[in-house]
């Protein structure tokens, strides 16, 4: 065999060999397409009969909207939107036909008593402690007061306040809706009335009355008004009190905040030679105050004056009236209010007040609406 037909022989195997791996290469590549496709097929055949759980969609091709589970209508949702309030909306939802409900109003007032002990825990006295406790800061979780002799002697043998003593009590508030309201007789027929942080009643008799039977005082207020009550503003502190209140009884919170404690006892030594009577809430109690609201859906850092009086005299009182219970800077239609009815026309007041950055006003007045409405305490707006 010649070299040359050797060579032939070769070059015809090897293009043999080539032309067999371009065939195998192509049916691979074909199948391996056709696998793919059908994969997908069924990929996407399962993806069209799986069922959609949320969200609009199709079930085996029929187009659907998913069933919405809408929670009750709640009217704070309805008046409150991003920090501001329907005030409108807040004013219809009080019932204007309000009628005691004497078996409603002994209900809650059991259900406080039961979670307060009010006329044994209210106040702090020799009855609720004793040399050597420690009293807990109602605001400052980590903060505690040593009891001493000193801080005993400052405190009376027992609450002057029993379970259910009074028939009638009025709460008044601060708000600039008193003003004309011509409510100050209405509001000093009861046998005992409520007002906060010294608020003003001279000159304003006829819409906010001059009956006082317990008025409280912030320490903040001594504070700030009084300078603390350095040695120049002692006299004009007292002064201030007798001339307005006459003997009365003052409600200092002198274990909320650790701060106050100090300014509550100077209060109180600078009041000793009046007969006026001087009385601290206790810490436990007024943190089992701040519980009961949350739990029922009050917010706020820190419950307000009117909520902490509000809720104990709950147990002191059969029927109770409140005035002057509006938070907000206009009334129901729109017009200017004070804050404050004894506010000059100067007075600002910052809005964080209005939004719940540390009391939420909105929603304790919520809570006060609901107790009216089910007869059991009653709010008074507008005119008498």
């Amino acid at each position: 065999m010649s070299c040359r037909s050797i060579y032939r022989r070769r070059r015809h195997l090897y293009c043999y060999l080539i032309a067999m791996l371009l065939v195998y290469f192509t049916l691979s590549l074909l199948l391996g397409k056709q696998k793919s496709h059908s994969t997908f097929k069924k990929r996407h055949h399962q993806r069209q009969h799986r069922k959609v759980p949320r969200g609009p969609g199709t079930v085996n091709g029929t187009k659907f909207k998913p069933t919405i589970r809408r929670k009750k209508p709640n009217i704070m949702e309805s008046v409150l939107n991003n920090g501001t309030v329907d005030v409108l909306k807040v004013f219809k939802s009080i019932h204007r036909n309000w009628t005691f409900n004497a078996t409603a109003a002994e209900e809650f007032r059991l259900l406080v008593e039961k979670e307060f002990n009010t006329s044994e825990t209210f106040l702090v006295t020799k009855r609720t402690i004793k040399i050597n406790d420690t009293l807990r800061y109602e605001a400052e979780r980590r903060s505690q007061l040593n009891v001493t002799s000193e801080v005993l002697d400052r405190v009376p043998e027992e609450s002057p306040y029993k379970w259910n003593s009074f028939k009638k009590c009025s709460i008044v508030g601060s708000s600039g809706i008193l003003l004309g309201s011509q409510c100050g007789k209405e509001i000093d027929s009861a046998d005992f009335v409520v007002r906060f942080n010294l608020a003003k009643t001279r000159n304003f008799e006829n819409d906010v009355g001059l009956k006082t039977s317990l008025i409280t005082c912030n320490p903040s207020i001594v504070e700030k008004k009084y300078y603390g009550l350095a040695e120049n503003m002692t006299e004009q502190f007292k002064k201030d009190i007798l001339t307005e209140y006459g003997n009365t009884t003052i409600y200092i919170p002198a274990f909320t905040h650790s701060f106050g404690t100090e300014l509550a006892f100077r209060a109180q030594d600078v009041l000793n030679s009046t007969n006026l009577r001087i009385i601290f809430p206790h810490p436990l109690n007024m943190i089992s105050v701040k519980t009961f609201w949350k739990l029922r859906g009050v917010g706020g850092l820190h419950p307000s004056s009117g909520m902490f009086l509000f809720t104990t005299v709950l147990s002191l009182c059969q029927e109770i009236h409140l005035y002057g219970y509006w938070p907000f800077i206009e009334d129901a239609y729109g017009t200017s209010l004070y804050y404050h009815y004894f506010d000059t026309p100067d007075a600002v007041h910052p809005i964080e007040r209005l939004q719940g950055k540390y009391h939420n006003m909105p929603t304790e007045l919520m809570s006060m609406i609901n107790l009216h409405n089910r007869g059991i305490i009653r709010l008074h707006y507008g005119h008498c």
